[in-house]
């Protein structure tokens, strides 16, 4: 019977060690134009082990949102939110910073709807994005581990910059949707 409850109880600790592991971390600060922002929520979606996509948030999202996001790799931003989707590798499944192609941020802040934007990098080719860090293993229940930097301008001079750490689990099954990174 003693045998039984310690097998119980080092059972339990176990998967609590294990959720605890996988839980997300993040942390966005940054400004749209004159709205500063800080987001500390965020989930990952991993389509075709390939292509990655981020959903930083201020709150943690409802479960039928995270559910839905993560089978279709699709921010729906609302709120102060902000979308990151890349190809880690370029296109292959393996993690590579310096292959990493395709880095697209989408941006809302609650407070102005109007410095919404969307932003298309390619690593290398501009100063505007910065790929400070990235590792991890592209594949169902992998680690994505990064930091990235951004500092950019528009045509009339509005200025958008923010600094990402991340550090996401994807789900144990892949999205059905998502960034395609060639192949």
């Amino acid at each position: 019977m003693r045998f039984a409850r310690l097998s119980l109880a080092l059972a339990v600790l176990a998967a609590s060690a294990t959720t605890v592991a996988a839980e997300n971390r993040c942390l966005v600060k940054g400004k749209m134009q004159d709205q500063s922002f800080e987001l500390k929520s965020c989930a990952a979606a991993l389509y075709d082990n390939k292509g990655a996509t981020i959903w930083f948030t201020e709150k943690p999202l409802p479960a039928e949102t995270l559910d839905t996001f993560h089978l279709n790799s699709y921010a729906d931003l609302s709120g102060t939110s902000m979308s990151l989707s890349l190809c880690p590798g370029g296109n292959k499944s393996v993690v590579d910073p310096k292959a990493a192609t395709n880095v697209a941020f989408e941006v809302e802040h609650a407070a102005t709807p109007m410095v919404a934007q969307s932003f298309l990098f390619d690593p290398g080719k501009t100063p505007d994005l910065k790929i400070e860090k990235l590792s991890g293993e592209l594949k169902a229940g992998g680690r994505l581990v990064g930091k990235m930097k951004v500092s950019t301008k528009l045509d009339r001079g509005q200025a958008y910059s923010w600094d990402a750490e991340f550090d996401v689990t994807f789900p144990a099954k892949l999205a059905a949707a998502g960034p395609g990174c060639g192949d």
